[in-house]
Formats: structure tokens, sequence, C-alpha cells
């Protein structure tokens, strides 16, 4: 299959999700339901009941997803990359900080290793530097505590937890970890890159894609909306035939990002 022709197919796929989705009545959807799987809540309705809910929990995602059943292999979801949101060191350092007084020194010299910000493999170099400026401050906590210097353990915390603080990544930042790549998966072939743009959806920044599987059955259309809200990874996907796509642009109308709380962790 030559580059054109597997453009046009591409295209022909997501047309028709458009037109399909002018033609039909809008799905009935379930009631909102808010989940936190990171710090940052993502509330949204679920697909109409021929689609089965399932968990997901691989690759880093933790999230849910939806399934035709009897379908040709249509599948939506949306999840939350714990594995990246997780670097972040803000709640690792503020359990710290409220847990202080209830540890013993040896439980706290404990916690106060598992705060520490991983340096050998950062995402960007912005958190590279962070990381650095975090390990620094507990290491002087660290220092401290053993030289019997109480009064400095508490400032010393803070500065860590306001390093931890200062950084966000960006969808900008993530996205080339986050979108679509063939050849991450066992067989790229089957995989056509098509269009592809910024746009903002639930009212935040996103990146959104419409590409091709190719699958023995025949190609299916592949859409795939990436977001990062306040620093945590979210992204939404759509596998299956074009007419079964407005299911999912009505489901992913229903996005939202609700403002996190301290009780959202």
């Amino acid at each position: 299959m030559s580059k054109l022709h597997r453009d046009l197919v591409a295209c022909c796929l997501a047309s028709a999700s458009i037109l399909v989705a002018g033609c039909t009545s809008a799905p009935k959807l379930g009631p909102p339901e808010t989940f936190t799987w990171v710090s940052q809540p993502v509330e949204f309705a679920s697909p109409p009941s021929e689609w089965q809910r399932d968990g997901e929990n691989s690759g880093g995602w933790l999230g849910v997803r939806f399934i035709l059943r009897g379908g040709a292999g249509e599948v939506i979801s949306l999840g939350a990359n714990a594995a990246i949101a997780s670097r972040s060191r803000v709640e690792a350092i503020e359990r710290l900080i409220a847990w202080r007084d209830s540890l013993s020194q040896d439980e706290f010299v404990r916690e106060l290793s598992l705060a520490h910000a991983r340096t050998e493999d950062a995402l960007t170099d912005a958190e590279r530097t962070i990381a650095l400026t975090i390990n620094v401050a507990l290491d002087r906590v660290a220092s401290d505590l053993s030289a019997g210097h109480d009064t400095f353990v508490e400032g010393g915390l803070q500065e860590a937890l306001a390093a931890a603080r200062s950084y966000r990544p960006t969808l900008a930042e993530l996205l080339p970890e986050l979108r679509l790549r063939p050849e991450r998966h066992p067989e790229p072939e089957r995989w056509r890159i098509g269009y592809e743009r910024d746009t903002t959806l639930a009212g935040h920044p996103a990146f959104a894609g419409d590409d091709t599987l190719i699958t023995p059955e025949g190609p299916l259309l592949y859409r795939q909306v990436v977001w990062v809200v306040n620093g945590c990874p979210f992204q939404a996907t759509y596998q299956g035939l074009p007419e079964n796509a407005p299911v999912f642009e009505a489901w992913l109308a229903s996005v939202r990002f609700p403002e996190a709380t301290d009780g959202s962790h």
C-alpha cells in the first residue's frame, strides 16, 4: 500500500465518522462519574448500555475501557498515566510533613528516602533540574536530623515541597512520550498515522489524532486525544468502525476535569 493510499484510507475513515455523526441521533449516555486515579480528578459519563465496562491497567495507564458487545473490536477508553503522574514528589513530601510527629526517627528516615525524586530517567530537562533541587533539600534534612538540628528539618522539608510544587509538566513537554508511535507496538506496520492537530477539549489544551489500524478483517479508525492537566497526563481513545464513532464523540463531550481537592489524591 502506497503512502498516498494509506493517507486516503485514514482520511476516509475520519470523514466517514463525521458524516455518520451528523446523520444519527445523540447516543444516550449514563450519569457522570468522577475518578481519582491520580491527583487530578476526571469526570465523564458512561457510554450506552451495550458498551461493557472493564478496567484498564497497563503500560503505566490506569483507567477504564468500554467494549461494544457484538461489535467489530470497538473500544472506548479513558485513563491517566499514573506512572508519569507519580513522578511528582508533591504528595510524598506533603505526607512526610503531615506524618513527621507521628513517626519514629527510623521511620521518618525511611520515608525521607522514599520521597526523593528520580533523576536517572527524567522526561524533561526541567524535571531533572527540579529533581536535583528536591534531593539536595531532602539530603540536607537527613543531615540536620542526624546532627540533632531539629529546628532546621521543617525548613528543609518546606524547601523541597516548594521545589516540587514549582514544576508541572505540560502537554508540549510530554506529547512525544504520549502520542501514538507505531514503532512502540509489536506490529508497527499495521498502524497508519493520519490527521493530527492541536485543539482544546474539556476546557484544556489537547492533542487529537485520527489514525488507522489495519486488521485482518479490515481497517479500523483509531482516535486518540491527549491532555496534561495540572501535570497529570490523560488519554482518551476510540478504536473501531466509523459508524460507531459518534458514540465516542458524544462520550468525549462529557469529559470534565474538576478542580482537585485535598481528598482527591
